[in-house]
């Protein structure tokens, strides 16, 4: 009986070692790929080209960087990016507000197809499929929820529904 517990539990810990290798494998090089073009005017240019619809969510072209960070590398490494940003005030509360209401709805597209796809994936094709399946519905909602902030609350913060209605 304990040997079947022992062995039980060894293949668990193997189990979650080959996991946690396999999630390293997909976030080590992610990371490191993100953190050499952070310093770089990529992320500039992407948030001026950006800037028509990131407007129409509450958000300027400096959002661009938390928004990458988080849609490619998840909610926690967008977080950390997020933090500096609002200490030094580079984006308002209500850039801000919009920005964690986008990445609550559509963070890790890109790390969570990758470690689908390595878990279990059959094909090139099933990946795709997924990681357009997935990205569509997040950023769907993600804009849904986030243009649904501007509508309840307007654009700072208030309640624009209670203003009564808009005239044209």
């Amino acid at each position: 009986m304990t040997s079947v517990i022992g062995q039980a539990i060894l293949e668990s810990a193997l189990s979650g070692a080959l996991f946690s290798l396999k999630v390293a494998a997909v976030l080590v090089p992610a990371l490191v790929l993100y953190d050499l073009l952070a310093p770089s005017p990529l992320f500039a240019r992407w948030g001026r080209r950006l800037e028509p619809w990131l407007g129409r969510l509450g958000m300027s072209p400096p959002c661009a960087m938390p928004l990458a960070a988080g849609v490619f590398l998840g909610i926690i490494y967008g977080a950390g990016v997020i933090l500096p940003i609002a200490e030094e005030k580079t984006i308002g509360p209500d850039e801000l507000h919009s920005v964690g209401l986008f990445l609550c709805t559509c963070h890790a597209v890109i790390e969570d197809t990758f470690l689908f796809a390595w878990i279990g994936a059959r094909s090139p094709l099933e990946v795709a499929g997924r990681m357009l399946l997935l990205a569509g519905v997040r950023l769907t909602l993600a804009v849904a929820v986030t243009g649904g902030r501007r509508l309840w609350l307007g654009p700072r913060g208030g309640t624009a529904l209670a203003a009564g209605p808009r005239m044209a």
